[in-house]
């Protein structure tokens, strides 16, 4: 459902969130951001540069300049995100691209359809970056294919 430029930015935003929960004072470079993501450094670049101009996150360039979150931007639900990168209208189209469909007037995937859009809305407005942080922290979940420990800048 969600666009691979709305994924990066999902994976990169809950990784620099999660490097800045360790060390409070840090700020993570692009270059840094891609290797730690495997992500391509250009594509990312463009993506950060779109949720900065949103205000999802801030950045500062320079020596010690990099890619930071404050307080309030880490309490932002994820549809947040989605919202700059996709857009929220995947949540209100039918499975099959009908104009009217809806409980009354069903598609033929309505009834499957329906309840995973809607339950997937629902995690994205439920779970902040802030959660998603504190269950990566704990070993929960991952954002790369490597560990919490490897995701983490070292100084």
């Amino acid at each position: 459902m969600l666009s691979k430029s709305c994924e990066y930015a999902i994976r990169s935003v809950l990784c620099i969130a999660s490097n800045q929960k360790s060390n409070p004072e840090l700020r993570m470079g692009l270059k840094q951001l891609s290797e730690t993501l495997d992500i391509p450094v250009h594509f990312l670049g463009k993506v950060m540069q779109l949720l900065t101009r949103h205000g999802i996150l801030n950045s500062f360039k320079g020596r010690n300049g990099g890619f930071f979150l404050t307080e309030k931007q880490q309490n932002n639900p994820l549809i947040k995100i989605v919202a700059v990168m996709d857009g929220l209208q995947s949540f209100e189209h039918c499975a099959l691209g009908l104009p009217s469909c809806s409980s009354e007037r069903p598609c033929a995937l309505h009834d499957d359809f329906a309840p995973v859009r809607d339950g997937f809305a629902l995690a994205l407005k439920t779970h902040t970056i802030a959660s998603l942080v504190a269950s990566h922290q704990n070993g929960e979940i991952f954002l790369a294919s490597v560990s919490p420990e490897e995701t983490r800048v070292k100084n």
